[in-house]
């Protein structure tokens, strides 16, 4: 599609074969027969036909699709300078009136009644890249989840924008990691990171 050209379920088929050629070159994936590699190419096609149908994407007006954001992480309630960058890599922006709306979209086997808690770390760090990029508080921010049963479905949990309390304990928690690696305590921590770490081996107890 042409930039500025919006899409519909007509374009889907093309699309998304398109985009799922051009990952499966960049980010090569093994699956266990030809017949698993369909229902997976299937699963998206009626995700993003699910999308279209549920969502006006008319009405929406994106500033920034899968932008990488760095700024200076300088905790906004006391001035600390904590001497790193904060690198993210934010879904989709969009213009709102009273200031941007923040998007972040996840895969779900089932929906969630809610995803307050355990991703409200990663949307105060979303915020604030946001407040640092474009001069403005968000306006709200929103998880639209993809979630993949028999009929997909899109499911939108929105939530206002950041207050002082949600920033206070960001930067808390950065400040104890920090405070950790420069006494040389490392905490274990497990996660789904230790899934992409180079490292993982050494947290192993024999």
């Amino acid at each position: 599609l042409d930039v500025g050209t919006l899409a519909t379920p007509d374009d889907i088929p093309a699309f998304a074969e398109s985009a799922w050629m051009r990952t499966m070159d960049s980010e090569p994936t093994f699956f266990d027969d030809g017949n698993h590699e369909q229902k997976c190419r299937q699963q998206v096609h009626d995700l993003a036909a699910a999308y279209l149908s549920e969502i006006d994407i008319t009405g929406e007006k994106p500033v920034a699709i899968e932008k990488r954001f760095e700024v200076p992480l300088i905790n906004p309630l006391t001035g600390e300078d904590l001497g790193l960058p904060l690198v993210g890599i934010v879904d989709l922006v969009l213009d709102g009136t009273d200031g941007p709306v923040v998007v972040d979209f996840k895969t779900a086997a089932s929906a969630s009644p809610s995803c307050q808690v355990p991703h409200e770390l990663q949307l105060t760090a979303y915020a604030y890249l946001v407040r640092e990029v474009f001069g403005r508080d968000e306006s709200a921010l929103e998880i639209r989840q993809l979630v993949k049963t028999k009929t997909p479905k899109i499911v939108i949990h929105r939530f206002p924008p950041r207050i002082d309390e949600h920033f206070r304990r960001f930067f808390g928690l950065v400040r104890e990691y920090l405070d950790c690696l420069d006494r040389g305590v490392f905490n274990y921590r497990p996660g789904f990171g230790c899934m992409l770490c180079d490292h993982a081996g050494m947290c192993t107890l024999s």
